[in-house]
């Protein structure tokens, strides 16, 4: 035998080998190891405590468990980052809000990702129920008192938000905007440290937000729940009016978390992980204690219907964005 004869055998042999061996790991069933999930929050959260106990239901049921990241800070950028640049195998995904894909690419030059090239939508999980929360010392009980007492003492008033541009940021504006009223925006890094402020009474405004801290200081008379920032009224607050029962026209703007994974993931593996996690959070012990209970409500959707929302979301961030005010800032 020749040299290369024996050259093209060993070639032959190699390029068989290869082959056989992606056969076996495309014929592994999926998943056949941990599933990673980038939450953009620090550890201990609501939207952190949910994707833990959907990782184990997802372990019950695949074999397999969720392996969560959590990487905070850029305003939720950090972590979107780190998503969308996984390997798209379904091995990774992320669970991303409001901000990081409708706001975000608005206030914010110099984006390390592209909210609409870069994810793949999995299901939109979850929306945070909206309640407005007014301090005691502001002698109002409705929004039309408060706004009235805002245009007497327009230098008085301060609302707390969870961020500049955020969420938060923008609805209270764009409510600011449609009624006149006058108050100073204070922003802070999250529910706690704005709850210790609204406590203090160093801001008059908190919201828009329901966690069981604030039911139970709204139930305690800690606070007066003033508007729902919703579609419905609150089911723990039936008496609190909806913003179209306090004259103000529907916003259609939630605050939600929902899942997403690096673009060019394969989609039988979207399909699977949004089959499989709807499934789990529509479970009603499952709803009624990580859903319902820390102040979400269930969305949980097709990537379809997801996508679509999101296309709406980002032409409503952008309407809102100008109303607001809320310049763009250098990406750092």
């Amino acid at each position: 035998m020749t040299q290369w004869a024996a050259g093209l055998i060993r070639l032959a042999l190699s390029l068989t080998a290869i082959i056989f061996l992606s056969s076996q790991v495309q014929s592994q069933p999926y998943p056949s190891r941990p599933v990673r999930v980038i939450i953009p929050f620090p550890p201990g959260g609501p939207v952190d405590v949910l994707a833990r106990a959907m990782g184990e239901e997802f372990r019950v049921r695949t074999g397999q468990p969720f392996i969560v990241e959590n990487r905070p800070g850029g305003g939720t950028a950090i972590g979107a980052t780190a998503c969308k640049s996984a390997a798209p195998d379904g091995y990774t995904f992320c669970i991303l809000t409001v901000s990081t894909i409708a706001i975000n690419p608005f206030i914010e030059d110099n984006l390390a990702y592209d909210p609409e090239k870069d994810f793949a939508p999995v299901s939109n999980l979850v929306r945070a129920r909206s309640i407005l929360l007014l301090h005691n010392s502001v002698p109002a009980n409705n929004i039309a008192e408060l706004v009235a007492y805002s245009k007497q003492y327009p230098d008085k008033l301060s609302y707390a938000s969870f961020g500049t541009g955020g969420a938060a940021h923008l609805r209270i504006e764009w409510m600011l905007k449609q009624t006149g009223a006058s108050m100073l925006h204070v922003p802070f890094s999250g529910v706690a440290p704005a709850m210790l402020a609204f406590e203090r009474g160093d801001v008059h405004l908190l919201g828009p937000v329901v966690t069981p801290q604030i039911l139970e200081k709204i139930r305690s008379g800690g606070g007066k729940a003033i508007l729902t920032q919703d579609i419905k009224r609150d089911p723990d607050l039936p008496d609190v009016p909806m913003e179209l029962e306090a004259g103000l026209p529907l916003l259609k703007f939630d605050n939600w978390f929902g899942a997403l994974a690096p673009s060019a993931t394969p989609p039988d593996r979207i399909e699977f992980l949004s089959r499989t996690i709807v499934d789990i959070v529509k479970q009603p012990k499952f709803r009624a204690q990580y859903v319902h209970a820390v102040g979400m409500d269930l969305i949980a959707d097709t990537p379809a219907e997801f996508g679509q929302s999101l296309a709406e979301q980002r032409e409503k961030a952008r309407e809102l964005i100008e109303i607001s005010g809320v310049k763009k800032a250098r990406g750092k």
